[in-house]
């Protein structure tokens, strides 16, 4: 969920733009909506949007919540690998699409939901114990659930999707 910078990716891979705006006015004009009252999920890759889009969109969304996200690729060999590739070796451009940064530097303004499989075959990269720290240290309102028996499948995420439409349908209801 970066606008790449970096040849080859820098022409066509905008999708910063794409989920931020282009996605967001197509359900407008399209959908009978109040684009006022958002709120933003995703798993995985999908759950690192949802976070860094909440963080540096203050005001935009109401409620965040994620599966399984990559809170922290700016530590991680993976993650290094991919920010270099889309927006160059500066890591000071990289915080802003790092969860776990983001929360130390800006937090969100209400609570956040995050629920993470112990058995995730992806933990080294996902780095939740990095994200935990952040939401400490930050004293961020949020619940950090760590699944027993869970992986990062969409059964994990079906399993806990109530939860999570319920956290949105709560913040949402109190506008």
């Amino acid at each position: 969920y970066v606008n790449a910078t970096q040849d080859p990716w820098a022409k066509n891979f905008q999708m910063w733009d794409y989920i931020a705006e282009e996605l967001p006015a197509l359900i407008g004009a399209n959908f009978a909506i109040d684009m006022e009252r958002q709120a933003i999920t995703g798993h995985s890759m999908g759950g690192h949007g949802a976070l860094t889009l909440a963080m540096n969109l203050p005001g935009r969304f109401v409620s965040v919540s994620a599966f399984a996200p990559i809170v922290n690729p700016m530590d991680s060999d993976w993650g290094q690998k991919q920010l270099t590739a889309y927006l160059g070796s500066d890591r000071e451009k990289w915080a802003a699409q790092d969860a776990s940064k983001l929360i130390a530097a800006k937090g969100f303004h209400s609570h956040i939901l995050i629920d993470q499989g112990a058995n995730d075959q992806f933990l080294d990269l996902l780095r939740p114990a990095a994200l935990a720290i952040a939401i400490a240290e930050k004293a961020q309102p949020a619940t950090l659930r760590i699944q027993a028996g869970y992986d990062h499948s969409y059964f994990f995420v079906a399993s806990f999707m109530e939860d999570h439409i319920m956290h949105h349908a709560d913040a949402l209801q109190a506008l």
